[in-house]
């Protein structure tokens, strides 16, 4: 496999990353969503989604806006247009790290000293501020790892 080939696969498997936490991330902002108009059973209900953080209308526009914003990165993954930054890899390291540390030092408290309080815990976003912390830290290591294609990664190219 030539080096221009191996950096598109793992440019590839970069934006494959990115788009799996983007999924999951719009399923969460979709069941809250969903449990909000028409509520299901098999969901759990909008309180153990909400940890009251935010007003939910609030909450819920600044999701849009997340997502949109991860959507938009993995598009320009898929499209090979994503030139790896060092500088900005570093920047996304360090903040997704800190990140993933503060969210991990309130589930921590949540399971341990403050189960009760509305914040602390609240599992489930927690959870998925784990996999937004992710996004940071995989988008990151892409921009590190000088990954970046030279040219467009091709969709239909076999991998």
């Amino acid at each position: 496999m030539s080096a221009d080939a191996s950096t598109q696969n793992s440019a590839r498997w970069y934006a494959l990353a990115l788009f799996i936490l983007t999924g999951l991330f719009m399923f969460r902002v979709l069941a809250q969503l969903i449990q909000v108009w028409r509520p299901v059973a098999f969901l759990p209900s909008f309180e153990v989604w909400q940890s009251g953080a935010l007003p939910y209308p609030i909450l819920l526009m600044s999701q849009v806006v997340i997502l949109w914003v991860c959507l938009r990165v993995v598009w320009q993954m898929f499209l090979g247009v994503v030139v790896a930054a060092p500088k900005n890899g570093r920047l996304l390291l360090s903040l997704g790290g800190l990140y993933l540390l503060g969210m991990g030092i309130r589930l921590m408290i949540g399971l341990t000293a403050s189960p009760e309080h509305a914040w602390f815990g609240a599992l489930l976003p927690t959870i998925f501020h784990f996999v937004l912390a992710t996004f940071m830290l995989v988008y990151g290591l892409y921009h590190v790892s000088g990954a970046s294609p030279s040219k467009r990664i091709p969709l239909e190219a076999n991998v």
